[in-house]
């Protein structure tokens, strides 16, 4: 029997699993986060049935403060509080732990490590084997043996002995104690010796040894790295004591074996079930390896359910079982047949065949992450749900197919405009070919984009993903094909690699799709054509049960090949200009930073938490605002408020805005600029919000400030193509003009028919005096009330925002009502609606499931009445942008122009096109989108050109 100890960190894992699903977060049946708890769980069986342990524990942090705290007041004192959603998880994950009868370990004062190092120790005395599994850098200095490290990666499990250690740091383990001594460790506030890296500490103890014995020997070393170690002496050796496991955590004498006996699956499966995870409890049920009974293949009797009505709260399975017979469910959980192509005459069959279904799945292999620098390595293609084949253009042995022969005979099907192209992120598959030579007719069917209007309030909508939930069917994943360790950051919400959101995952740390044996690539390659296949016939279906098919159709899809094209054109960057912002960046920090420490009457860590807390609540007095877990709030809101009465929480505000403004755009842009284009490619994904808004990201150009001098500055930095220029055209406060269509209020309406200035109008109303009467103080309030009541403001906020009594804040928005009474009579029916229908609708028909709605915790239904009133504002504007982004594309391709769209913000779009052109691009963005939809109230349109984005719309 192997007798080898095997130690999970617990909360490393658990950590891990939340922040993978982060933007996407996964939901149990009942609505709540539940991404921790699948996630360790995954892992969890991952490791039992790829190391078979006999002997296994999960170590869990202390719940109270560690004696590390008692040592060092600030230790950890910089880190983010733990979201509720994720403590909230915790527990759940204990619960399902003993159910199964896998030990959990935790005691109080001593951190996971500590517990962990312990055991190990324990281990090395008798000679017994011990794997600790975890990523956390500090645990290296137990490696030694019998004691190694299996450390989780993107790549899967390294096994980490001693050559491994030095490998990585250049640094033996008993050194890692002193290196992280003298490097400091900014995630859990150990201040090192500042001014000595990496490179420089690994290089010092290579040299003396210990941190002793350098501090021993500083007169051999130069004046400079002389006088940092002098400085930072005591830091360093207050730092080896906190980064010192211990290894006498106090645990119960006999409790060191911690042996997996027969576990209880039978017992887990009701709580995991209940969190969703019934597709892993049949997982775990059929795993090699799994010690103990295994878990039941059903949860219980299953029942073929029929309606005409899709409640909104169920979930992606329930959905395909409205419209899926038990014999399709049993046919999509197994595997589909693939061929593999290698001759012209296979070739020439499945292009006929292709042709003849008309309707065929279709999906791109290539080398590459990178839509703009990859290549294709082969082709997939399934006219069926239960057969594919994989057509390879190269393998592990070179070239397989003539490409010219290969692109001719493919263009030729992809091009016809008789045949319907299914794809899953089809805009990955459209760049790839469309840089290859090939533009793709139409793509009449991209499930991943079906799957987000049949539920925008799913976790994410990835292939992988996507067959669990609506096929019950266990996709093979990338890593399958070079065997990897369990453990790999498989994103749930997204799927594997090359079938998420973002259709990478094609190269893995030199692992590439073309290195594949042939036969392995087809059945991987294929798999993805008759999956889709298989998600386009069940989400063909929900389409017209859901009764979005129109959007899909005339909205959604003729959009993929525009932001395809939008992406590989990219835009500009002056990067020089950003350089020297960063410059001037940095001089105005200093200067604030001085300010704020002038203030203070001393100096302290403007981004510690904890030292902010003190300075404004123990030293200041400030009156606290509300109270986290880690002590008083000095969050913005907080910040804001207090400011009122102290200039210092002013001036913290402006240092977090100016250090944010530099590292998240000024420094970080100029990096993402490709090499090969010379300009920034942004993704624009269609999926990524619940309201039918695009989203940017990689960069996020649109969370870029829009009415600050500095927002103004980095605008300025984007630059048209040499010789060309810029032509923005703007909607004119496109929600406020959809609220008065919705609410058809006769006073707002007349506003936006007679042109007036709508704020203005409304100050007028709400103070009793003209228009023209009205001041800039009293627009300012009418404007922000006018904004505020779309998204639920409340007096508080309002006082907030305006600096105003509470009292006058409320009887503001008393009176706003008063006026407008059209809004809120349609604020009443949209809720009412809502709380009927469990989802609420765009002006266009896009729905959002609102499952919590009927909530009896106010403050939940509070935040979800705010939900359902901005969903048919801010969706409703979303789809008139996209309709126009549609016919400003057609009416540019009719005319011939060549302008191109490059990007879009919100309610901006940019174009790029020569000088000659701008009069014309002019006035068919002024016509096509005043016209993109026909409301009760005119949709006005700002256009303006220039050599930077910043110097438009002022």
């Amino acid at each position: 029997m192997d007798d080898t100890l095997y130690l999970l960190d617990g909360y490393s894992v658990i950590y891990r699993s939340y922040f993978a699903f982060f933007r996407n977060p996964l939901r149990n049946p009942q609505g709540e986060n539940s991404s921790a708890v699948f996630g360790f769980f995954r892992t969890l069986f991952a490791l039992f049935r790829d190391y078979q342990p006999q002997n296994f524990a999960v170590i869990m942090d202390s719940r109270v403060p560690t004696f590390r705290h008692e040592q060092y007041e600030e230790y950890k004192a910089n880190r983010q509080e733990t979201p509720d959603d994720l403590h909230a998880q915790i527990p759940v994950i204990e619960e399902i732990l003993q159910a199964l009868g896998v030990s959990s370990v935790r005691v109080d004062r001593y951190e996971a490590d500590d517990v962990m190092a312990t055991l190990a120790e324990r281990c090395r005395k008798k000679g017994r084997a011990c794997r600790v599994i975890s990523g956390d850098k500090d645990l290296l200095q137990l490696v030694g043996d019998p004691v190694r490290i299996l450390r989780p990666g993107k790549d899967g499990i390294d096994e980490m002995d001693r050559d491994a250690v030095y490998r990585d740091w250049q640094v033996w383990p008993e050194q890692i104690r002193d290196f992280l001594a003298l490097i400091g460790d900014a995630s859990d506030n150990i201040p090192g010796v500042k001014g000595i890296g990496k490179k420089t500490a690994a290089d010092l103890l290579g040299r003396y040894g210990t941190l002793d014995n350098l501090y021993g020997h500083l007169e051999e070393l130069s004046p400079n790295r002389r006088s940092k170690l002098e400085e930072g002496r005591a830091a360093a050796f207050l730092s080896r004591d906190l980064i010192s496991l211990a290894s006498d955590a106090p645990l119960p004498p006999g409790e060191d074996r911690y042996e997996l006996k027969d576990l209880d699956y039978e017992a887990a499966a009701p709580l995991m079930i209940a969190q969703g995870m019934k597709k892993l409890v049949e997982q775990t049920g059929g795993s090699p390896g799994a010690p103990g009974r295994a878990l039941p293949t059903e949860a219980g009797p299953e029942e073929t359910r029929r309606g005409d009505e899709l409640s909104p709260s169920w979930s992606p399975r329930e959905r395909a079982d409205l419209v899926l017979s038990r014999e399709e469910r049993e046919a999509f959980a197994k595997q589909g047949a693939c061929e593999l192509v290698r001759t012209r005459e296979q070739l020439a069959r499945w292009i006929s065949r292709a042709r003849e279904a008309k309707i065929f799945a279709f999906d791109v292999e290539t080398d590459s992450l990178d839509a703009l620098t990859a290549n294709p390595l082969g082709f997939s293609l399934a006219c069926s749900a239960d057969e594919a084949c994989y057509i390879p253009l190269r393998g592990p042995e070179g070239a397989v197919f003539d490409e010219p022969h290969l692109k001719q005979e493919l263009s030729s099907l992809l091009t016809d405009p008789a045949c319907r192209i299914v794809g899953q992120n089809f805009k990955f598959d459209y760049k790839i070919l469309s840089r290859w030579g090939i533009r793709p007719g139409p793509v009449y069917f991209d499930t991943m984009i079906a799957a987000w209007l049949v539920d925008t309030s799913a976790g994410g909508y990835g292939m992988d993903r996507l067959a669990l939930d609506y096929l019950g069917y266990q996709t093979i994943s990338f890593d399958d094909l070079f065997s990897s360790a369990p453990g790999s950051d498989e994103n749930e919400s997204g799927g594997k690699g090359r079938r998420n959101t973002s259709k990478s995952g094609n190269s893995k740390a030199g692992r590439n799709f073309g290195d594949v044996p042939l036969d392995q690539a087809a059945r991987y390659a294929g798999e993805d054509a008759y999956v889709t296949y298989r998600l386009y016939t069940v989400l063909d279906r929900l389409l017209d049960r859901r009764g979005v098919r129109d959007i899909f159709e005339s909205l959604e899809m003729p959009l993929v090949p525009i932001l395809a094209d939008m992406e590989t054109v990219g835009i500009g960057l002056d990067v020089f200009a950003l350089e020297q912002y960063s410059g001037e960046l940095s001089s105005i920090i200093e200067k604030v930073e001085r300010e704020i420490h002038e203030l203070a009457g001393h100096a302290f860590n403007i981004a510690s938490t904890k030292q902010l807390q003190e300075v404004l609540f123990q030293e200041r007095k400030l009156q606290p605002v509300k109270k986290t877990k880690t002590g008083f709030s000095t969050d913005t809101a907080v910040l804001q408020e207090l400011a009122r009465e102290d200039p210092l929480p002013e001036r913290v505000l402006e240092y977090r805005m100016f250090t944010k403004l530099r590292s998240t755009y000024v420094d970080a842009l100029p990096k993402m600029v490709n090499p090969r284009t010379g300009r920034i490619h942004t993704s624009l994904n269609q999926t990524g919000t619940a309201t039918g808004r695009l989203s940017s990201a990689e960069p996020n150009l649109q969370n870029i400030p829009i009415r600050d001098t500095q927002g103004r500055r980095i605008r300025d930095a984007f630059v048209p193509r040499q010789g060309w220029i810029f032509v923005s055209a703007d909607y004119s406060q496109i929600e406020l003009v959809v609220l008065a269509h919705l609410s058809r209020d006769e006073a707002l309406m007349e506003a936006f028919r007679t042109g007036e200035d709508v704020h203005s109008r409304t100050a007028g109303l709400i103070f009793g005096v003209s228009p023209e009467a009205v001041s800039a103080e009293q627009r300012r309030i009418a404007k922000t009330i006018n904004f505020g009541v779309m998204y639920g403001m409340s007096a508080f906020r309002l006082s907030n925002e305006l600096g105003l009594p509470r009292k006058e804040a409320e009887e503001f928005i008393k009176t706003y009502f008063g006026t407008y009474q059209g809004i809120g009579t349609f604020i009443d029916e949209t809720v009412a609606r809502a709380e009927k229908d469990g989802e609420v609708r765009t002006l266009l028909g896009r729905p959002r499931p609102v499952p919590d709605i009927l909530s009896r915790n106010r403050t939940v239904k509070s935040a979800v009445e705010r939900v359902v009133v901005n969903t048919p504002i801010q969706g409703t504007a979303a789809d008139i942008v996209k309709k126009a982004m549609l016919a400003v594309s057609h009416r540019l391709g009719r005319e011939g122009l060549q302008a191109q769209m490059i990007l879009q913000v919100h309610d901006e779009l940019i174009l790029e096109c020569p000088p000659h052109e701008e009069e014309t691009l002019k006035t068919i963005l002024l016509e096509e989108m005043s016209g993109a939809v026909a409301l009760s109230v005119p949709l006005r349109v700002s256009v303006e050109s220039g050599d930077r984005w910043g110097a438009m719309h002022q």
